[in-house]
């Protein structure tokens, strides 16, 4: 089964929101774990499971619910962040790294 995680931090306490997903027996399920993370510790409450007779309606499903959490402030955790750094240069550094390479080939 593949899992997404969520997080939302409220007040002192950060909410948690766990969807596992996938085929199981016979039905394709979607199990909703609700949890709190505070000073006093962790909690998970009880899954709720739906079950489809079809993959691409639970697909659907997860892809709407998955919308829906994001709207409403949530992020994924766990998931890593993919940044690219922009490297720019001026005419002028470009022409003093060309003249340096020039130099190079000359040796």
């Amino acid at each position: 089964m593949k899992q997404l995680s969520f997080k939302f931090q409220h007040r002192r306490s950060t909410k948690t929101l766990g969807l596992n997903y996938g085929f199981e027996g016979m039905k394709n399920i979607i199990q909703i774990y609700e949890g709190e993370i505070h000073g006093l510790g962790e909690k998970e409450g009880l899954p709720i499971e739906d079950q489809y007779d079809f993959e691409q309606q639970m697909l659907k499903h997860i892809r709407d619910l998955n919308n829906e959490i994001r709207e409403k402030g949530w992020w994924e955790r766990g998931s890593p962040r993919v940044s690219q750094t922009l490297f720019l240069r001026s005419k002028t550094e470009m022409q003093h790294w060309d003249y340096n390479l020039s130099d190079r080939s000359q040796m």
